[in-house]
C-alpha cells in the first residue's frame, strides 16, 4: 500500500475527517493487525502530536473511537507534545459520551498536561456540569493546580456558574491558591461574576484569607459594581486590613475615584493618622496629592526591598516555594518589573515546576524584549554557549530521527511554545528585530 509514513498520513488524515469507511479501508489493505496498530500509535501530526484516536475524540466521532480502541485496540493514553491525552481532548470537546467509553476502558482519569491541565480543568473550561459530575464519581482529582489554577478557579476566573456549583459540591477547597495566587473569592470579583461570589461565601471561603497581596475586599474596592464590595463586608471582610498591606481598602477606592466606595467603607474603616481630614471629601482629596504619592511610593520600595531581602534569605535557606511566594508578592505589587518575575522563574527552575518557569520566563522577555539572552561573547559566554550546544544536540536528534519521541519530546515542546510566543508578536519586523539583535 505503501511506506508506513504514507499509511500514517492517511490515517491520521481519515481519523481527522471522520471518515470510518476509509480508515477500516485502510485496516484491511495492512497485512498485520499488529502492524496497523503500530501506525495508529506511532504516528501523529508533526506540530502537535496528536494521534489518529486524538482527532477522532476531538471532532466527537463515537464509532471511530469505538473502532480504534476495541477493534485496533490503539493506546489509549498517547500524549501529544502538550501531554494531552484523547481523555483530555474528549472533554475539551465537551464529548460527555465519548469521555465515559474511554474511562470504561481503562483511560487514566487524572493524567495532567505540561500547564497542568486535566480532564477536570477541560470540563471546567466548558462549564460542563454533566461532565463535572461523571469525572468525580469516576475518581477524578478535584483539586489539581495547573497554570491557570485549580478547576474552581478556572470555573470562576470566568464565570462558570455550573461548573462553580458542581466543583463546590463535590468539596473543592473555596480558599486554595497555589499557582494562581489569586483566591477563588479574588478570581470571581475580577470577572465579576456575582453568582460566583455568592456560591463561593455559602461554601464558606474566607472572605479575610488572602495570599497575593490583595485582599478580597481590596479587589472589590476597586469596582464600580458595590454589590461586591457589601457582600464581602456583610460576609465580615476585615476593612481594616493587614499592616502588611500597602494601601486600605478604602484607599484603593479613593485612588480609583470610587466614591460610591469610600462612602460604604469609611463608617467601617479606622481613621489613619497621616490624613489631615478625615471625611470622605478629605479621603478622595489626599490621595492624589502630591504628599501621598511620595509616601506611597516609599512605603513601595521599602515593602519591595522587604520582600526582595525575605525571597533570597529563603532561596538561601533552600525554601524555594516560600521565595516564590515572595516574588509572586513583588511582582502584585510591582507588575511592570522583570526583575521578580526572573526570579521567580529560577526558584521555579528548582522546586520542578518547569512550564510555571517557562511561562514566567516568556512575560519577562515580554516586559523587557532587549534584556540580555544568550549571546556568545561577554562575561554570560560560557552559560550562553552551553544552552546553545543543548539547544543543538536537541535539534540534531530531532532531525536524525524525528518518531524517536523520548529523544525529542522536550525539544518539541520548546519549539512549540517559542514559536506560541513568536506568534503573538504584531509584526514580521518584531519577530526579526528579537532574532537578529545579535
Amino acid at each position: 500500500m505503501g511506506s508506513s509514513s504514507e499509511i500514517g498520513a492517511s490515517i491520521i488524515e481519515a481519523g481527522a475527517s471522520g471518515d470510518l469507511y476509509q480508515l477500516k479501508a485502510i485496516r484491511n489493505k495492512v497485512d498485520d493487525e499488529w502492524e496497523f496498530r503500530k501506525i495508529c500509535d506511532e504516528y501523529s501530526d508533526f506540530s502537535t502530536g496528536r494521534t489518529v484516536l486524538h482527532h477522532a475524540v476531538g471532532i466527537g466521532h463515537f464509532e471511530i473511537c469505538k473502532f480504534l480502541i476495541k477493534t485496533v485496540r490503539v493506546y489509549i493514553d498517547a500524549e501529544t507534545y502538550k501531554r494531552d491525552t484523547p481523555l483530555a481532548e474528549a472533554a475539551k470537546g465537551g464529548h460527555v459520551k465519548i469521555v465515559e467509553f474511554l474511562i470504561k476502558h481503562g483511560a487514566q482519569i487524572s493524567l495532567p498536561n505540561i500547564e497542568g491541565f486535566t480532564p477536570m480543568h477541560y470540563a471546567a473550561l466548558k462549564d460542563n456540569r454533566e461532565l463535572l459530575e461523571l469525572l468525580r464519581i469516576k475518581g477524578a482529582s478535584i483539586e489539581t493546580d495547573s497554570v491557570d489554577g485549580t478547576p474552581l478557579q478556572v470555573a470562576v476566573s470566568r464565570g462558570h456558574v455550573e461548573a462553580v456549583k458542581s466543583l463546590l459540591s463535590h468539596g473543592a477547597n473555596p480558599n486554595f491558591s497555589c499557582a494562581v495566587v489569586y483566591t477563588p473569592l479574588i478570581c470571581a470579583v475580577k470577572s465579576h461574576s456575582f453568582e460566583c461570589l455568592k456560591l463561593l461565601l455559602e461554601g464558606k471561603a474566607d472572605p479575610n484569607f488572602y495570599v497575593s497581596g490583595l485582599s478580597p475586599l481590596q479587589c472589590a474596592a476597586k469596582e464600580g459594581d458595590t454589590k461586591f464590595l457589601k457582600s464581602l463586608l456583610k460576609a465580615r471582610a476585615d476593612p481594616n486590613s493587614l499592616d502588611t498591606d500597602i494601601f486600605k481598602p478604602i484607599e484603593d477606592a479613593a485612588m480609583e475615584h470610587n466614591r460610591a466606595a469610600v462612602e460604604i467603607l469609611f463608617p467601617v474603616t479606622e481613621q489613619l493618622a497621616h490624613y489631615p481630614n478625615w471625611t470622605v471629601d478629605g479621603i478622595m482629596e489626599y490621595v492624589h496629592s502630591e504628599e501621598f504619592r511620595k509616601m506611597s511610593e516609599e512605603k513601595l520600595t521599602k515593602r519591595l526591598n522587604a520582600l526582595d531581602f525575605g525571597g533570597l534569605l529563603d532561596a538561601g535557606n533552600k525554601n524555594y516555594y516560600r521565595a516564590i511566594f515572595h516574588y509572586r508578592m513583588a511582582s502584585h505589587l510591582d507588575p511592570s518589573n522583570a526583575t521578580w518575575i526572573s526570579a521567580r522563574s529560577l526558584w521555579e527552575v528548582r522546586t520542578h515546576k518547569c512550564i510555571n518557569a517557562l511561562l514566567d520566563a516568556q512575560q519577562c522577555i515580554r516586559l523587557k524584549p532587549d534584556c540580555p539572552i544568550p549571546y556568545h561573547r561577554g562575561d554570560n559566554a560560557a552559560a550562553a554557549n552551553e544552552i546553545f550546544k543543548k539547544f543543538l544536540r536537541a535539534g540534531l536528534a530531532f532531525l536524525l530521527d524525528p518518531y524517536k519521541s523520548k529523544k525529542c519530546h522536550a525539544f518539541r515542546v520548546t519549539m512549540f511554545d517559542y514559536f506560541a510566543w513568536l506568534s503573538q508578536m504584531s509584526s514580521a519586523d518584531e519577530i526579526l528585530s528579537f532574532s537578529c539583535d545579535d
